[in-house]
């Protein structure tokens, strides 16, 4: 019998320090900003971004919540990478669950193609947290 020679599979290409820094300061400035429009002006971001529906200023405004608190802790993973996993694990829970919700409810937007475009972005940013959190998972190792 013969020993292969033949060399190890490439290992995923996972973000640099730099990236991953980057990647999180930009995910946090970029749910502030939704967070910040959904409290200052819910009935246009309904109309502009989530057209499903009819306007609910207070449900609306309840979601701003989580992006606001979520946008404003964000950042500091950049700086401290012990709360990387965890608020990498909280944020990849809450935006597979919303990215369900946006797919089930797809043809409900009013144009359907804002919902396809939703739904397209949230998968983006969520492939990009997992991308993330398996960097973090391996700089903890």
């Amino acid at each position: 019998m013969s020993v292969s020679s033949a060399s190890p599979p490439t290992a995923r290409r996972l973000p640099s320090e730099p990236v991953t820094r980057g990647a999180l300061v930009a995910i946090g400035v970029m749910s502030l900003l939704i967070g910040l429009y959904q409290a200052i002006a819910p009935a246009s971001f309904v109309h502009d971004i989530g057209p499903f529906g009819e306007p609910n200023g207070h449900y609306v405004r309840d979601v701003a919540t989580w992006y606001l608190a979520f946008g404003a802790v964000l950042p500091f993973a950049a700086a401290r990478p012990s709360w990387r996993v965890p608020l990498l694990v909280l944020g990849i829970a809450q935006g597979a669950l919303h990215l369900v919700n946006h797919v089930v409810d797809v043809g409900e937007a009013d144009p359907v193609g804002v919902g396809v475009f939703n739904a397209v972005s949230l998968a983006a940013v969520l492939a990009l947290m997992v991308w993330l959190l398996a960097g973090a998972r391996s700089a903890e190792r």
